[in-house]
């Protein structure tokens, strides 16, 4: 059908316009964009016979144009077409009413045309328009541009993301040490959270934020795109320090102290002693700059309580495994796993959409043995760019059939273990046997009242126990229920596979038995009293339980 061959060639032009856009090159961007678009008359499937796939499709490919034309409409902007910009967004917006990217362009398309009380009559627009009918506030991205126009200092020809709401000091040299950005970031909803809280104008304080969760969920990759999205509002410097604090042998905090100090031009010599003062010095440094500070990854609180900032003009993104909840945080977001469609949109940009989408359910399979886990996610992408004859069946099928699926996810310098290796070895020995015990038995679900014990493995309190494998990022709490309600923990499936390493080369005798135990009830029960079953009753007197193998958490 014509259709289908005007759909397909309207995507290839699409893609094509993305990757001329991505190079820099938008003239040819422009011209890609207007070909595809051109291929465009009606509706999609408006002449085909009704049905669920034909909407489906007329739905998805609908999207697709939607975003061509948001993106169409970024480059005319680049290019600076505001006037035609502002022309053709009127109707779309009116046709579209809450597609905010939309309104984003044309106030920057109005803002260019030096029509900022227009532009801003449009943020107006739109915010009432999303309490009125949603209930809800309008995007970061909208609200930072609306920042950006409020601003004094914002001119008619400069460019609308950038305007600083501070004085610039640029007598001293601007320290740059940001590692360098990637270009397939994934966008997760936490950047967006963090940047309005790094560029509000009206903030009387530090901003000090952080990025915390588990090995391998990309928080220094988030940490360096965020700082190096938000350049134009930090001009004095952008300071980074890299805190080992899953090395085994963390930075002292003298030393990262010394580093910043020498980056802003204060040389070592010249240090007064003490930590303390030393302090004083850097927050003395950075007095009236506009300096953004990266600490990644972070021991814990001690490690960073120095290294903070004390002016309201400079910023702070910390990452670490550890929660930090004891510092003054104006802002602290949990990275997790990305979700399914994340996962997708990040093998999509490592190994093409072609690729990606000739083998998309195997891709989603993928996507799920890896835990949605970027790092495993990154380690996949790379071993299969490194064989391009492997389809995504050819690695679903070594992660599910090897006995040791972790190997399958290592590739030169990175590993999957390097997520859950430098948790497993601070546990205390007690806690580490329950983790193999859990890694034996393949049990991945479970719950124990507290004061549950496990006498054969010498754990005193089990509820404590997986607290702490909580703790340590090694178990996820599913759900807590009501108050009192009993905690349920879940092992995922890459760690279950990590505590099943450990326990094949650590386990003692005990736990291979008592974790053949713990199997043995689990194939008889779908839920089974295991622990006072298994190894007596707790001092408390109440059953620990034990979810199926497999299960996913409610």
């Amino acid at each position: 059908m014509p259709a289908e061959v005007d759909s397909e060639q309207f995507e290839k032009l699409l893609g094509a316009a993305m990757r001329e856009r991505d190079k820099g090159h938008l003239d040819e961007a422009a011209v890609r964009f207007d070909r595809a678009l051109s291929l465009w008359e009606g509706d999609a499937f408006s002449d085909a016979d009704a049905g669920d796939c034909v909407a489906a499709e007329a739905d998805r490919l609908a999207e697709l144009r939607l975003v061509a034309l948001e993106e169409q409409t970024a480059v005319m902007l680049a290019m600076g077409a505001h006037a035609q910009v502002v022309s053709r967004l009127k109707p779309l917006i009116e046709r579209y009413p809450l597609r905010e990217t939309l309104y984003h362009h044309l106030m920057s398309a109005l803002h260019q045309s030096g029509r900022p009380a227009e532009a801003l009559a449009v943020y107006a627009a739109l915010r009432a328009k999303l309490v009125d009918e949603l209930g809800t506030e309008p995007t970061p991205e909208v609200q930072l541009l609306y920042r950006a126009l409020l601003s004094p200092q914002t001119k008619h020809h400069e460019p609308t993301a950038v305007c600083p709401p501070f004085t610039v000091l640029a007598s001293r040299r601007a320290p740059s040490q940001l590692p360098c950005d990637i270009a397939d970031f994934v966008p997760r909803e936490t950047t967006d959270v963090l940047a309005c809280v790094l560029t509000a104008s009206d903030r009387t304080a530090t901003a000090v934020t952080a990025i915390t969760g588990q090995g391998g969920a990309g928080k220094t990759v988030t940490a360096v795109h965020l700082a190096h999205r938000l350049l134009p509002w930090f001009p004095d410097g952008q300071l980074y320090v890299d805190l080992g604090g899953t090395t085994g042998h963390p930075t002292d905090p003298a030393a990262a102290l010394a580093q910043m100090l020498l980056a802003l031009d204060r040389p070592t010599s010249a240090l007064p002693e003490g930590l303390g003062a030393q302090a004083a010095c850097f927050r003395d440094s950075l007095s009236g700059r506009r300096v953004l500070t990266v600490l990644d990854d972070a021991a814990d609180e001690a490690q960073v309580r120095h290294l903070l900032p004390g002016n309201v003009e400079s910023a702070v993104i910390i990452t670490s495994r550890e929660r930090l909840t004891g510092l003054p945080f104006t802002a602290r977001v949990e990275h997790d796993q990305m979700s399914p469609h994340q996962a997708l949109l990040f093998l999509r940009r490592v190994l093409g959409t072609s690729r990606v989408d000739r083998d998309l359910t195997a891709a989603r399979e993928l996507a799920r043995l890896c835990d949605c886990l970027p790092l495993a996610l990154r380690i996949a992408a790379a071993r299969l760019a490194d064989r391009p004859h492997w389809s995504f069946g050819d690695l679903v099928h070594r992660l599910t059939h090897r006995p040791r699926p972790l190997d399958e996810l290592t590739h030169g310098p990175l590993s999957v273990r390097s997520c859950f290796a430098p948790a497993y070895h601070q546990l205390a020995e007690d806690d580490r046997r329950l983790f193999r015990m859990l890694g034996l038995s393949g049990v991945r679900g479970l719950s124990a009242p507290p004061g549950t014990e496990l006498p054969s493995l010498a754990v005193p309190d089990v509820t404590e126990a997986l607290e702490r494998l909580a703790d340590n990022r090694l178990l996820n709490v599913a759900h807590t229920g009501g108050p009192g309600a009993v905690p349920r923990f879940w092992l995922h499936g890459l760690v279950s596979a990590y505590a099943r390493e450990r326990a094949e080369a650590e386990a003692s005798e005990i736990e291979r038995a008592a974790a053949q135990e713990l199997r043995h009830l689990e194939e008889r029960e779908a839920a089974v009293p295991v622990l006072p079953a298994a190894t007596g009753r707790g001092r408390s007197g109440r059953h620990g339980t034990w979810g199926s193998v497999g299960r996913e958490p409610p």
